[in-house]
């Protein structure tokens, strides 16, 4: 049987995304809208969500004000519809319909069905380790959104909010390890499914890296660094936030809330 299927990226593209005057000041989360043509973002300072070309340049006609704060993690709908964001400080689920650029509802984690499974991992008051990074598988509907650490724990909730399905610590056991940052400290922050392996990229902060997960074998596949670089002395992004990926295109769409870029990887496999 062959094993997994070894990836790697290439940086194609980086673009400066800060708009101090628009209040992007910290991109904090990052989805691909259904035709791939254009990317949302947050930032976890500003009411708003923020419309973006593959480029990074602001669409503000298309970019709009909601009346929620702290923003950290931003999904699209299977059917393009809707926009799915994750509050920290209240680890909820946040629906703003696109059209009519008005929030409908707003779920918090606690108020699902089966909040047993995952409420010791929550503690009250908040630790500032709650939700980060939020996505919608587009196969089945069903939502991703992942906790920071202490502990990282990725949650599957179904398709109309109303309950949580499974979920999973983020741990050395299912190989989110890393060389240089020890469990304790391993963060995790974007996420977003793949949907031609129907797995998931998941974004580290402190790891500067991406772990390419199986949701359905509870295994990490491999970890990609990610690379700004290729001399002696390789940089690394800061703070990556936000994940996006292109199935059609195969990029990979990465945003630094530290220096507010957008980068660009090329996705190279069994070509």
């Amino acid at each position: 049987m062959a094993g997994p299927e070894e990836l790697t990226l290439s940086l194609i593209g980086e673009h400066r995304i800060l708009d101090k005057g628009a209040g992007l000041n910290e991109p904090s989360g990052l989805t691909l809208n259904t035709d791939g043509t254009a990317l949302y973002t947050v930032s976890d300072d500003t009411k708003a969500i923020f419309k973006l070309d593959l480029k990074g340049r602001l669409r503000i006609s298309e970019s709009f004000f909601i009346g929620v704060d702290d923003l950290e993690g931003i999904a699209i709908s299977a059917d393009g519809s809707r926009l799915l964001a994750v509050q920290e400080d209240t680890n909820s689920i946040i629906t703003v319909d696109i059209a009519s650029r008005k929030e409908i509802s707003r779920r918090p984690l606690a108020a699902m069905e089966n909040y047993g499974l995952v409420a010791h991992h929550f503690p009250d008051p908040p630790d500032n380790k709650g939700l980060e990074g939020i996505t919608v598988n587009t196969r089945n509907n069903h939502v991703f959104v992942v906790k920071e650490g202490r502990p990282g724990v990725l949650i599957e909730i179904s398709p109309d909010l109303g309950a949580i399905i499974a979920a999973r610590l983020l741990t050395t056991t299912n190989g989110f390890d890393h060389p240089r940052v020890g469990p304790d400290k391993l963060d995790f922050s974007g996420l977003s499914h793949d949907s031609t392996r129907d797995t998931l990229w998941i974004t580290s902060d402190k790891g500067q890296c991406l772990f390419h997960y199986d949701w359905s074998t509870d295994q990490v596949l491999q970890r990609l660094d990610l690379n700004l670089e290729s001399d002696q002395k390789p940089a690394k992004i800061r703070k990556s936030e936000g994940v996006a990926f292109d199935p059609v295109k195969r990029r990979l769409y990465v945003v630094s809330e530290r220096d507010a870029q957008l980068y660009v990887f090329r996705v190279h496999g069994h070509e």
